[in-house]
């Protein structure tokens, strides 16, 4: 039996210069285990216009220039020798059930996760979305798919934009362009618009950097299973045909709202607006944790993931469980567990501005293997949930930045760092700083599928 016609184990995570990846890399989309790793993005929403052009669109022109997943560690492998100059244009593409349902998908060839079958809009309720009636008008419309064209330069990217739409306009009925710009601190760390480094804490699939010991272990290894975000296609080809879920979502951040509440509760509590900003997030501005730094400065620690809560089960003194990090990963395992999952968000709006009220943000985006299980359950249960994570000071609040609702129990900070009894609970939940505009459930397919099609 070949090599080939092994199924992988993909309750393991795997380095990208083994067998195990070379087997699946050929047919599985890029930006799935490792992002794309470019600052500039534009989102193309599609509703095509007939399921035959669209077909042929997607196998005579489409295919050849997406980017597998081995094409993005060549590309990235070149960059970092020296060999190219780290232009060279990403592309993916995923479905919606609408997609599949439009262009006539045998049933058997069809990906199963309920959620993306019923659609992001019935979950409207159950994660607290605003009303549909209120979302972003293009994000109303049931598309049949999104393609993501990403690249080192704007200008470069504005060109290829310019090329398949000239092409997408032969069979499409409607299009929408959504363009996301990585901003990025002094040190030249990604950062979301209320000024955080974002995007630290990230399931490693591909653990090239852990094995090489560029990424410290010791309390918290975030080696992740592959079965966190893969699942196979049930319309590929081969027993390595892979597919993934991803979740997309508009988020339009307030930020003069969230630097008002900094400031408030620091002269609340008569603590930093760095210490006060620092409990909300779980993290200060250049990404230096709570645990197990204590304040009221952050040292220069920066980036760092390598810690748990052992030392702080109970109270949350020193990383309050209302805070964004320790509701949305709890860190109780000694890898990242089912309920984690890779992020592959960009910022939108433009530069860093302390003033915007709206019209900036963050498009969200993540691949699961099962969205009930693990988006929609840190969403719903955990982020949105005033008795998540629990401990003596239950209720603990909403998540103090995603956290969507109307809670009766507000979250609990600390004037002194490690210290119980320096408690103080919000009346109610810091919140209402981050806007769902609107998003959808997709599904990236496996390039094999796509040839088929």
């Amino acid at each position: 039996m070949n090599k080939q016609d092994i199924m992988i184990d993909l309750n393991q995570s795997i380095n990208s210069n083994s067998e195990e990846f070379k087997r699946l890399s050929f047919d599985l989309q890029g930006n799935i285990l490792s992002p794309h790793a470019r600052d500039n993005a534009a989102h193309i929403f599609i509703e095509f216009k007939n399921p035959q052009s669209a077909r042929k669109f997607i196998k005579d022109y489409l295919v050849a220039r997406i980017t597998s997943s081995a094409k993005q560690k060549a590309d990235s492998d070149a960059f970092k020798t020296g060999e190219s100059n780290g232009l060279r244009t990403f592309i993916n593409f995923s479905f919606s059930m609408n997609g599949y349902r439009f262009l006539d998908i045998d049933e058997h060839k069809t990906p199963t996760d309920s959620s993306f079958r019923n659609g992001m809009k019935s979950k409207q309720r159950n994660l607290n979305d605003p009303l549909i009636d209120f979302w972003q008008g293009e994000y109303q419309k049931d598309w049949h798919a999104v393609m993501i064209v990403s690249n080192k330069s704007s200008k470069i990217l504005r060109n290829r934009v310019s090329t398949i739409k000239k092409e997408l306009n032969k069979v499409i009925k409607s299009i929408y362009v959504e363009i996301g710009k990585g901003i990025r601190n002094n040190e030249g760390n990604h950062i979301e618009h209320f000024g955080y480094v974002d995007g630290i804490s990230q399931p490693h699939m591909l653990t090239d950097k852990i094995d090489d010991g560029k990424i410290s272990i010791v309390n918290w290894n975030p080696k992740g299973r592959l079965n966190l975000a893969l699942v196979e296609d049930p319309g590929g080809e081969g027993p390595n045909s892979f597919g993934s879920y991803l979740i997309f979502r508009k988020l339009d951040q307030n930020v003069k709202a969230f630097r008002l509440a900094e400031q408030k509760l620091a002269e609340k509590m008569q603590i930093s607006v760095d210490y006060a900003g620092a409990q909300m997030v779980g993290r200060y501005r250049n990404g230096t944790p709570l645990i197990p730094i204590s304040p009221p400065q952050p040292t220069s620690a920066g980036k760092m993931n390598d810690f748990n809560y052992s030392s702080d089960r109970t109270t949350g003194s020193k990383c309050p469980f209302g805070s964004h990090i320790r509701k949305t990963n709890q860190r109780n395992s000694i890898i990242p567990d089912g309920v984690q999952f890779p992020r592959r968000g960009i910022t939108y709006g433009g530069n860093l501005s302390k003033n915007a009220e709206s019209g900036v943000g963050l498009l969200f985006m993540a691949y699961n293997s099962n969205i009930g299980s693990q988006f929609e359950l840190m969403q719903s249960s955990w982020a949105n949930s005033t008795g998540f994570p629990g401990g003596v000071n239950s209720p603990n609040g909403i998540d103090s930045i995603i956290g969507q609702g109307n809670d009766t129990g507000g979250q609990v900070y600390f004037k002194e760092w490690g210290n119980d009894s320096s408690v103080l609970r919000e009346d109610k939940s810091l919140g209402g700083f981050v806007t769902m505009k609107g998003g959808e459930y997709f599904f990236t397919p496996s390039l094999s599928f796509l040839k088929n099609i």
